[in-house]
């Protein structure tokens, strides 16, 4: 027990050393097919009778061993048989974490990769005084960027969900877009080690045969601690340093790019047709450009919601949506479906099909505006999608805010629900702004509304309300927009994957 005792302080110290011996990574590589085979079973000696001692002994040395490498296991993509992954999540303290890493690994898809024997690019492991970083699990493709980010520091609580201090790990001088795509916490040697999921992706307008793969032969990430005020709205941002990733684009795989020539009727009182416009197949994920409405806000359900799009391949094989992210923001009337996982390494597989169930729509740029004068006669009718809208009455108060009064029955159901009035935007500089939302958020829980511009029901009246933010002035300009217009579409979308 006392060699089982010192050799986890030891390796609990490996996750302080920017050089870790290779050994140990060999060690941590071996560590599941060695548990499989039972060679982490304590053998009795010639003549020595098994006893209880033994037993427990092996168990206990087996789980302090998985517990001790087990961050440096995550961090160089070992494969965990079924036995195995069992085991380590009964080891104290970590099944937060092997939980979160089986989860995290299935969707974005590097467990796929990994099964068709494809690695991600070497980790690298970094000390900035009393933080230290590894960055794990990298996958670059032309158009695509994931990794994984691991944080022990003695300056704050990263457990602490209240903490105003947080550490980021982006990627430097990189044309691309993204962020953070969900965090958690577990534990390495008593100290919280917060263990975190990046993706980034191409920037829209870049071109260039390689994509991100022409941006030299290293990956550089900035890593910034960022402090904030909750109460001023501020946040300051200090870069505490850099890390280094090299890698060679000679050993990445590339993308499968199709462009079918498939569109789903939709049958909307505005819009006709779905189209798609490209469907890239990379190691880990697959992404489906599709082309809608210019000036258009398109928003799907998550791959747990009813309704939601989803890949499937002819082996019946189901590949949900999965926006985890922000999403990429393309030119006007592009729309990108990111899925779990790929069907990158199987190449039997000779068809995709697109499953599109519903989407809510909304309209960027306005169809109708119009001049509301605060001196006119009321009622007053306003044309929208071919019905009538009629304002009956406009009053401001002095809380700061614009009220309309909007007769009933002059639309159908489904438009009542659609219909969104658009006031004017309020100049302000940074500070009035913080202020003005402040006000905005005041003013809202006042009403008890959701927001603004809404046909709110007063069942008391033969009239809706409409609430928007305002100056007081003797006219405005007002727009008319579908907004969250929930339209079904239901179809499926056959993609051929031969030459």
């Amino acid at each position: 027990m006392k060699s089982d005792h010192g050799l986890k302080q030891a390796l609990d110290k490996s996750f302080d050393n920017i050089a870790v011996p290779e050994s140990l990574y060999q060690f941590a590589g071996e560590l599941p097919e060695k548990f499989d085979a039972g060679e982490l079973e304590h053998t009795p000696a010639p003549g020595q009778a098994p006893s209880v001692r033994p037993r427990r002994y092996r168990r206990v040395a087996a789980g302090s061993a998985a517990a001790a490498v087990l961050v440096l296991v995550f961090s160089f993509g070992v494969k965990m048989s079924p036995a195995f992954a069992s085991f380590v999540k009964g080891v104290p303290g970590f099944q937060i974490a092997v939980d979160w890493l089986t989860d995290v690994r299935k969707k974005d898809g590097v467990q796929n990769a990994i099964d068709n024997g494809y690695s991600p690019i070497e980790p690298v492991t970094k000390q900035f005084g009393g933080t230290t970083i590894t960055i794990g699990d990298i996958y670059l493709t032309e158009e695509e960027l994931i990794y994984k980010v691991f944080v022990r520091t003695d300056e704050f609580d990263v457990s602490d969900e209240d903490r105003n201090m947080d550490i980021w790990v982006t990627p430097r001088d990189l044309p691309a877009g993204g962020s953070r795509t969900s965090a958690s916490v577990t534990t390495e040697g008593n100290k919280p080690v917060r263990q975190e999921t990046y993706k980034f992706q191409l920037s829209p307008g870049e071109d260039s045969a390689g994509g991100l793969l022409d941006y030299g032969r290293e990956l550089q990430f900035t890593v910034q601690k960022h402090t904030s005020d909750p109460a001023l709205r501020k946040t300051d941002i200090d870069e505490i340093g850099k890390i280094g990733v090299p890698f060679d684009s000679s050993k990445i795989l590339h993308n499968k790019v199709f462009r079918p020539e498939i569109a789903a009727a939709v049958k909307d009182r505005d819009w006709k047709e779905l189209k798609v416009d490209k469907l890239t197949i990379q190691p880990t994920t697959m992404n489906v450009i599709l082309k809608g409405r210019e000036g258009w806000g398109y928003d799907f359900p998550r791959e747990d919601e009813e309704g939601a799009p989803y890949l499937k391949d002819d082996k019946g094989r189901v590949y949900p949506y999965d926006p985890s992210g922000p999403g990429l923001v393309l030119k006007d009337g592009y729309l990108q479906l990111p899925f779990s996982t790929s069907v990158f390494f199987d190449k039997d597989v000779r068809k995709l099909v697109l499953h599109i169930g519903k989407v809510t729509v909304t309209e960027h740029k306005p169809e109708a505006t119009f001049k509301l004068s605060m001196n006119e006669k009321f009622p007053k009718t306003v044309t929208f999608k071919n019905q009538d809208i009629v304002i009956e009455g406009a009053e401001y108060h002095k809380e700061g805010y614009l009220q309309l009064k909007v007769r009933k029955g002059t639309l159908d159901k489904k438009l009542e629900k659609e219909t969104r009035f658009i006031g004017e935007k309020p100049e302000k500089s940074v500070d009035e702004y913080d202020e003005f939302m402040r006000q905005e958020e005041s003013i809202r829980e006042g009403l008890g509304i959701p927001g603004y511009g809404k046909l709110e029901d007063n069942e008391q009246s033969s009239s809706f309300n409409v609430y928007l933010l305002a100056e007081k002035k003797d006219s405005y300009g007002l727009s008319l927009v579908r907004s969250n217009a929930e339209v079904i579409v239901n179809q499926d979308l056959p993609i051929d994957l031969q030459p």
